[in-house]
């Protein structure tokens, strides 16, 4: 999923102004569904805006579209993440709203275009769709926060030391009375000795007597413990033949099963595009290699990508922009991870991948066709 966005969102971060020289086109903005909200709650310069969108050419042609990934896009508004005709034309949009922008050239991506999806100096049509404005706030609303937490912090310190002076005369109350109630318990403490002191004498002489009334019945409770250990001896002995027939039967019943067969089916539904196998061509190796790419290194790369048909595609060598991901995490196709590995900074390499490792059925919009075989150039430049 993250190399399909590449191909087409990455053009949406790389922001290029191109100035034109010939009369600039104004920017149209359609509401096409109006939903009405607070003003806290529109969007402003440096809120989190989350759109679902599609981007077409004046001809109709599209070139983009979150809808078709099912993933929408966010961004920070009005700190250039964009182009600048969607930081000017989603300004105070709310939740659930929905603009049609036309976006001239100089407010998308100039005289240069981006890459083969976009022409040079072409008008751009886009349909929004607002999933989410999340507000953050400004230095003005955090100072004022910041202000009501000190004033909160004060008047809890303040009340902190009320509880204080309460709890120490508190304590001092009840020092008085832990002092009272001690001497009270240290005289009653002296007349309970006094009468323990009388009451073991007499305990004494009943001990004494006890004792020879309980060695009479210790001899008679042996003999009869006797008399119950071996009759539990006995039980025991039943019990445990029990068991002994019990595991025998479930022996016999486990012996009697494994003389009955079962077939298990397999059935295995081939994809529309075939399997095909990954090629991997070293075009260059340095002299030197001091450190491979291996499975969760960050990668620093530069690419050419083409169909088979020699079409390019997508250039990071065209954007002067080095591509940057964690290789066999599935950040990207699975060609990638599997056709970079073992590389060494500086080295070159030609992968030919087969759909089943790339896009497959789905392809990536109108660049990508179904079940398409990818042809990539490419260059490891650092790793992490």
């Amino acid at each position: 999923m993250a190399q399909k966005q590449l191909l087409v969102i990455l053009s949406i971060f790389v922001i290029i102004h191109a100035k034109s020289i010939d009369d600039k086109e104004d920017l149209q903005v359609d509401v096409t569904r109006e939903t009405r909200c607070h003003e806290s709650r529109q969007a402003r310069v440096g809120d989190k805006v989350t759109v679902h969108y599609g981007g077409f050419l004046k001809d109709g042609k599209k070139f983009d579209s979150s809808f078709d990934r099912a993933q929408p896009f966010t961004f920070t508004l009005g700190v250039g993440q964009v182009i600048p005709g969607w930081d000017k034309g989603l300004l105070n949009v709310c939740k659930g709203e929905e603009r049609h922008l036309v976006v001239p050239s100089h407010m998308a991506y100039g005289d240069r275009g981006a890459g083969n999806v976009i022409p040079p100096g072409a008008t751009l049509l886009f349909d929004i769709v607002v999933v989410d404005v999340e507000r953050v706030e400004n230095e003005d609303e955090l100072k004022e926060k910041e202000e009501e937490k000190l004033r909160k912090r004060q008047e809890a310190e303040e009340e902190k030391k009320k509880l204080e002076e309460k709890l120490r005369k508190e304590e001092e109350k009840l020092k008085k009375e832990r002092e009272e109630e001690l001497r009270r318990k240290e005289e009653e403490l002296r007349k309970k000795q006094q009468k323990e002191e009388e009451e073991r004498r007499r305990a004494a002489a009943e001990e004494r007597r006890r004792k020879e009334e309980e060695e009479s019945k210790r001899l008679e409770e042996r003999r009869r413990a006797e008399a119950e250990r071996a009759n539990a001896q006995e039980q025991r002995a039943k019990a445990q033949e029990q068991r002994t027939r019990v595991q025998e039967g479930t022996r016999r019943k486990q012996e009697e099963k494994e003389y009955e067969y079962y077939e298990d089916y397999y059935y295995d539904y081939a994809s529309a595009c075939g399997v095909g196998e990954l090629d991997v061509k070293v075009t260059y190796k340095p002299g030197r290699c001091l450190k491979t790419a291996k499975n969760g290194d960050k990668l620093t790369m530069h690419y050419v990508g083409k169909l088979k048909s020699g079409t390019q595609f997508d250039s990071s060598v065209d954007r002067n922009k080095p591509f940057e991901f964690t290789l066999g995490v599935g950040q990207v196709i699975a060609g990638w991870d599997a056709g970079l590995e073992g590389m060494c900074v500086g080295e070159t390499r030609a992968l030919t991948i087969p759909p089943d490792q790339a896009y497959g059925e789905a392809g990536v919009g109108s660049v990508i066709p179904p079940c398409s075989t990818l042809v990539f150039d490419v260059e490891l430049l650092d790793i992490q």
